[in-house]
């Protein structure tokens, strides 16, 4: 009698639990790895690419302004849908910025990357990517 009472309980807990741990259910992580369009406005051919693995995110950004090309890249990190980096100009344009930080936060539906810039003349801005491939 006892063992059959042990026995119903412990079954019951059984399911009791499976039914608990059905309900849980962790957000699916969005990939951010790929090619993204710079939508700011007077760029032309402006295109970053974008590589994630553990959290840590490489960012490689071209763009054309008034004939001119403009390359940086950076490394940072991503911390939910958060993405913080550093970068560093290796193609500049005259009297632009040489280095920066740029904080975006990707929507809720993984299209676009929209934040802020801060580079190393003190200038902030908008920044804004929406996904490509």
């Amino acid at each position: 009698m006892k063992t059959r009472l042990f026995l119903s309980l412990f079954v019951a807990l059984l399911f009791l639990n499976f039914g608990y741990s059905q309900k849980k259910s962790t957000p699916q992580k969005i990939d951010i790895n790929g090619v993204w369009e710079d939508i700011n406005s007077d760029v032309r051919n402006a295109v970053a690419i974008i590589s994630e693995q553990n959290g840590k995110v490489i960012f490689s950004h071209y763009l054309e302004w008034k004939g001119q090309k403009f390359v940086e890249s950076g490394i940072g990190k991503r911390i939910g849908n958060t993405i913080g980096y550093t970068v560093d100009v290796t193609l500049p344009i005259k009297d632009w910025a040489t280095a920066g930080t740029h904080t975006l936060t990707l929507s809720e539906d993984g299209n676009t990357l929209e934040g802020t810039f801060i580079d190393n003349k003190k200038r902030t801005g908008k920044i804004a990517f929406k996904r490509v491939r």
